[in-house]
């Protein structure tokens, strides 16, 4: 999964993606659209981002690229617009990340992602540079768990902050594993924890951040920055 490269025009976009073995991004759920619009706003992208559907047919008709379902849309009032445009953007510059269409040509960010990456809203990074991580709706829902796999380049070690936590003490939980899957816990984290409390991998280049609400009701979730 990247997000934060900007193409001249749609179609490079998607070349660029597939040279990573990625299309460009597709959103099947509220969730997955909450998240890419807050990892977008994270990154500094309030010009809006592409998404990964262009029209099909006639009369507006959008379909994703990668050739999966289309099972939910989130398009601005009044949106499509006939003659404005064949591809799709999320726009990032404020809270509902709506949808419009615009100009296949239009120079803005986009984001890739492999079959599968948002399944379930299990997420999975490399990074050589600062990157920030939310639960799922955060601010306003942290009721979703989610995955998250976080990647450095070999020899290195993971490090993350906890630049935000509010979670129900009896039951909602962010726990940090050594590795992926069958790690060793670093961490089980729940309650209250102010910015600057941060955590490292002992001898691994990958972390599995795990969110783990058991409902999450009254809580806003995490925010993890690596």
């Amino acid at each position: 999964f990247q997000v934060g490269i900007i193409a001249e025009t749609w179609a490079e976009a998607q070349i660029i993606c597939r040279s990573l073995g990625r299309n460009i991004a597709s959103v099947h759920n509220a969730q997955v659209r909450e998240f890419l619009h807050s990892l977008a706003v994270s990154r500094g992208l309030v010009n809006g981002v592409l998404l990964g559907a262009t029209v099909t047919g006639k009369s507006n008709t959008f379909g994703w690229i990668d050739g999966s379902q289309w099972d939910y849309e989130n398009f601005q009032a009044g949106f499509p617009i006939d003659g404005i445009g064949e591809c799709l953007a999320m726009v990032t510059n404020d809270a509902g990340g709506k949808w419009i269409n615009i100009d296949c040509s239009t120079e803005i960010p986009f984001v890739c992602e492999r079959s599968g990456d948002f399944d379930h809203i299990h997420r999975s990074f490399k990074s050589t540079y600062i990157m920030q991580i939310y639960s799922p709706g955060f601010p306003n829902d942290a009721s979703v768990s989610c995955d998250y796999f976080l990647e450095v380049d070999a020899n290195k070690l993971v490090e993350v902050e906890i630049l935000f936590l509010e979670a129900n003490s009896c039951c909602d939980h962010l726990v940090l594993f050594e590795g992926t899957f069958g790690g060793n816990i670093i961490a089980n984290l729940t309650g209250e924890i102010s910015a600057g409390t941060t955590f490292r991998t002992n001898s691994s280049n990958f972390m599995r951040a795990s969110w783990q609400p058991n409902g999450g009701v009254n809580v806003r979730g995490m925010m993890v920055r690596w």
